[in-house]
């Protein structure tokens, strides 16, 4: 203060009141001019207070004493206006000005509850949030109001896109701070985060957008761009697109590669990421590989893995592992089993122990050896015991040479080589004629064969056909068309080309001694009926049966009339009658329907047609069958 109220004469004061004292609070003006409360009551109640001045607040009155404004400690401690209730001073509102759009309404009423009871020295004093929020509202602004950021729920609708914001705030991108129950970003933060984002070319379409016309459901083309499957693929970040996006971003590509993957994919042809591997599965199957790595005695292992051995890294895994065939990489992920032992398959096959081990020494069944532990294979202990349980001590068990490289292809070097590697199990005769004959195991062939397989040469010699026309015989028969050829697909090529072809339709003509026009009419008026082949679709052929059919034809020919008019084809009798062709010929065959034989097949009699059907629907036990137009007219006539 710069003068003291007690240095003042009485006369200031009083003067001050009666000047500025009306309808002004009265202990605003005790507080000022340090006076009783009572006094200044007792000189207002006069009547001497000036009316024209208006009423003033605690800060006019304070200025107009002093000189100055008055300061946060200038101002009186906050009186009850009623019950639990104080008054707003403004100091108070200045500081809840500061807090609204930093703290929610929760915080800042207890803040503002702190102050309070600091300042009236009352533990009970409260500012509730209700009250905030009214104090907050007296003062023109809103709970809603932030103060240096901008709201999530904002920042979504400026960009069109609520859920790339979400992305961003977890990605670590965008570092919001809690304000009550909202999450604000900063305004420096959210600028630079937009000044980080991608916009695609002119003319780039979004890469989702063709996933129905390539046929595409899951959500691999994105990953497929992120590999660099997807020629010209540029990864952007745009916001409002209006297009939804990934935690990848949203990927686009050139129009012109857009357009001609949908023509690949129209044409059958491969796309680009077919084949190739995907790095997400390379990671699982690694792991699981890890996870039941077979032990170094697994053969089966060994022959995959090659003289390079298992690999050490996860790059060399994923550069060995995509070529290994589906087999292969399937034994790479099971569980550690090494196999049955011998007692086990003995009481599977139901046989003796000495049968399996004397099938084990003649090579019909395979084991391995652990220790001092045998081990047969669950698949190749139900070979076993589906060839009904072969001890191999029989001759029928043991082929020799000659016959192993006739039937299995074999050359005498190759056979002395699986001798010699114990992979092929042998052994002399002794007795008549097989005395010094070599005899091999047949088993052991057939397996050898099975596993080595065949190339396209070693096939082409076997059926004894040119390499070009065992490509061709291969289109027709169920081969993967890569790797060896199995046996089996060179036995089914062999059959086939030993089969009987069939007669063409010159040959049939021939055959019988006709020409080709009068076996085309047979098959038009379905005397015979020609066949096609699976591997030769466009030749038709006549079997056997057929040419019996002709030959009967051509000694005793059946009448051939023609239908007179009211005489239906076969369709259009089943549509007359309302039922199907299937019942059509067996009410002919059952002789309830009168026929003859026409050109071109049979007809049936208009008239006959419709007394059969009425009689059908008569009795028709299917109650939502429709009948013909011509029946319900009838009916309802």
């Amino acid at each position: 203060m710069t003068r003291s109220a007690l240095e003042r004469p009485d006369a200031s004061w009083k003067r001050f009141v009666v000047e500025h004292g009306h309808r002004a609070s009265a202990h605003d003006l005790a507080f000022i001019l340090q006076r009783p409360v009572e006094e200044i009551s007792r000189l207002r109640a006069t009547g001497a207070c000036s009316k024209g001045a208006g009423r003033k607040n605690f800060m006019a009155l304070f200025q107009l004493w002093h000189g100055r404004e008055p300061e946060e400690s200038d101002w009186p401690p906050p009186r009850k206006v009623r019950c639990g209730e104080y008054e707003w001073q403004a100091p108070e509102l200045a500081l809840l000005a500061s807090l609204v759009g930093r703290l929610g309404k929760t915080e800042i009423a207890q803040t503002l509850t702190a102050h309070l009871q600091l300042l009236t020295n009352d533990p009970a004093a409260c500012r509730s949030a209700g009250a905030v929020q009214n104090a907050i509202s007296r003062i023109g602004m809103q709970s809603a109001d932030v103060v240096g950021g901008i709201t999530t729920a904002d920042a979504g609708k400026e960009i069109g896109s609520l859920a790339i914001v979400n992305q961003a705030i977890h990605k670590g991108d965008l570092r919001p701070m809690r304000v009550g129950r909202r999450w604000v970003i900063p305004h420096d933060a959210w600028t630079a985060w937009k000044g980080r984002r991608v916009f695609p070319p002119d003319g780039y379409v979004p890469l989702a957008t063709l996933k129905k016309q390539l046929s595409i459901r899951s959500d691999k083309l994105s990953e497929f761009a992120r590999m660099g499957h997807v020629p010209t693929a540029i990864r952007c970040n745009p916001y409002g697109t209006g297009l939804p996006s990934t935690q990848f971003g949203t990927w686009y590509i050139a129009p012109e590669v857009a357009s001609g993957l949908i023509a690949d994919r129209h044409a059958g042809q491969p796309m680009p990421w077919h084949g190739k591997p995907i790095g997400d599965n390379l990671r699982v199957t690694y792991r699981l590989w890890q996870s039941r790595q077979h032990p170094a005695r697994c053969r089966t292992c060994t022959d995959i893995w090659g003289q390079r051995g298992a690999p050490k890294t996860f790059e060399d895994y994923a550069e060995r592992y995509p070529p290994l065939a589906h087999g292969a990489k399937r034994h790479l992920t099971l569980p550690w089993n090494p196999g049955l032992l011998v007692a086990e398959v003995a009481q599977k096959a139901g046989c003796s122990v000495a049968q399996v081990r004397r099938a084990i020494e003649n090579g019909t069944l395979s084991a391995t050896t652990q220790g001092r532990t045998t081990f047969v294979t669950r698949t190749d202990a139900t070979r076993w015991i589906s060839r009904g349980t072969p001890a191999g001590d029989t001759q029928k068990s043991w082929i020799s040479l000659e016959t192993a490289q006739q039937r299995y292809l074999f050359t005498s070097r190759d056979l002395k080589g699986f001798m010699a590697s114990g992979a092929l199990k042998s052994k002399t005769g002794t007795h008549g004629a097989m005395r010094g004959i070599v005899y091999v195991s047949k088993a052991q062939c057939a397996k050898l064969r099975e596993e080595i397989g065949f190339t396209e040469q070693e096939a082409a010699r076997r059926a004894k056909i040119t390499v070009a026309q065992l490509q061709d015989a291969l289109r027709g028969v169920d081969w993967r068309g890569t790797g060896a050829i199995p046996l089996a697909t060179v036995q089914a090529v062999i059959k086939r080309l030993h089969a009987s072809p069939g007669y063409s339709i010159a040959e049939a003509a021939r055959a019988i001694g006709k020409d080709a026009a009068w076996v085309e009419d047979r098959i038009r008026d379905g005397t015979v009926r020609p066949l096609r082949t699976r591997h030769a679709p466009g030749r038709l052929y006549l079997s056997e049966p057929m040419i019996q059919r002709l030959r009967t034809e051509v000694i005793a020919p059946r009448a051939q009339t023609v239908p007179q008019v009211g005489w239906l084809r076969l369709g259009g009798a089943a549509l007359e009658a309302g039922v199907t062709a299937a019942t059509i010929i067996k009410w002919a065959t059952a002789g309830e329907l009168e026929r003859t034989r026409g050109p071109n097949g049979w007809r049936y009699a208009h008239d006959a047609v419709r007394t059969r059907a009425q009689a059908y629907w008569q009795t028709s036990r299917f109650h939502r069958a429709t009948p013909p137009v011509w029946l319900r007219s009838a009916t309802v006539t």
